[in-house]
């Protein structure tokens, strides 16, 4: 038997099977697991309906009440918060879902397409489609866009209180070549405050397209169109000296780049679910009345008719560390 295990036993034995049960719920899911491992006689008390209620969101019943699909009768609490850490559940009506971060047991959501406010929802430019690899019924389909501009928000009563969170717009691209110079501004706060806005692009590094070695003074000071100026011989004229503007800014941010750089330009990446994420943000929920908000749209001026984004939605989740 481990040391460890001996310090446990040492400890808990003289203590209540209650006191005992009581000091484990003011741990981390993770310490309880651990415990439970590594002393036997302390598994009971580890495993017990009390500790891993302490876990669950007080409002817990009343979200899993509102699952859009059954959830399955458990035969205790933990097995309750394992199933919702790796099966997050569909609410309001499919257009939200629900899950737990296994580490901490804090509270996540994933807001749908149909919960998003998207420019140019019309029919002709955008459609709503189903997808096999959604979680979500339908997922938006942006065919033919100018300006791209979506918005999402949520109550911070919702969420955990007291976590630093982070949101991630969540999406797929059937296009690349039409995104890849396309960089666009992102920003997440509380609703009625200014926020703090970063550069992002949507297309992985990996699919970056050639470059040359330097930035001419003349591209950073050509004049760009508004979008309903331009004529398709137009478009093509200026797309181009704005494309060698772009890719050598964006080629010349190193992967591993840091400090100020790294700070205001976000990288997207590839999920295990096969889509791919872009941070929004980040934001601590303090107060419960505070509407929190997110936002990604073009860069001013860099306005493009393009098509081929695939929307799954917004998620938010605890910032780890």
């Amino acid at each position: 038997m481990s040391d460890l295990s001996v310090n446990w036993n040492c400890v808990f034995s003289l203590l209540p099977y209650d006191c005992t049960g009581k000091i484990l719920a003011l741990t981390s899911p993770v310490d309880v697991c651990r415990v439970s491992l590594v002393s036997k006689s302390l598994q009971s008390a580890a495993d017990s309906d009390s500790v891993w209620e302490k876990f669950l969101p007080s409002d817990y019943e009343s979200i899993i009440s509102g699952s859009v699909t059954p959830i399955p009768d458990f035969a205790s609490k933990k097995e309750l918060y394992v199933y919702l850490c790796h099966n997050p559940i569909l609410i309001n009506e499919g257009r939200k879902c629900f899950s737990l971060d296994k580490w901490s047991g804090k509270k996540c959501y994933f807001l749908g397409g149909r919960n998003l406010n998207i420019s140019w929802d019309t029919p002709k430019y955008l459609k709503w489609i189903s997808l096999p690899d959604s979680r979500f019924p339908e997922v938006a389909k942006l065919d033919y866009d100018w300006c791209l501009d979506i918005q999402g928000t949520i109550r911070a009563g919702v969420l955990s209180p007291r976590t630093s969170y982070a949101a991630y717009f969540v999406y797929k691209l059937k296009n690349e070549s039409e995104f890849h110079l396309r960089p666009v501004n992102v920003s997440v706060g509380i609703f009625g405050v200014k926020l703090e806005t970063l550069l992002a692009f949507l297309v992985p590094v990996k699919d970056r397209p050639q470059h040359r070695n330097h930035i001419d003074a003349e591209d950073v000071s050509e004049p760009k169109p508004k979008p309903e100026q331009l004529d398709d011989d137009f478009e093509e004229s200026i797309a181009e000296k704005y494309q060698r503007l772009l890719v050598r800014l964006w080629q010349h941010i190193p992967e591993n780049a840091t400090g100020s750089v790294r700070s205001i330009v976000q990288r997207p990446k590839l999920r295990d679910d096969g889509w791919l994420e872009v941070e929004l943000g980040e934001f601590y929920t303090e107060n419960e009345e505070d509407c929190i908000e997110m936002n990604l749209n073009e860069v001013d001026d860099c306005a493009f008719l393009k098509k081929g984004l695939f929307i799954e939605g917004i998620e938010i989740r605890p910032r780890m560390g």
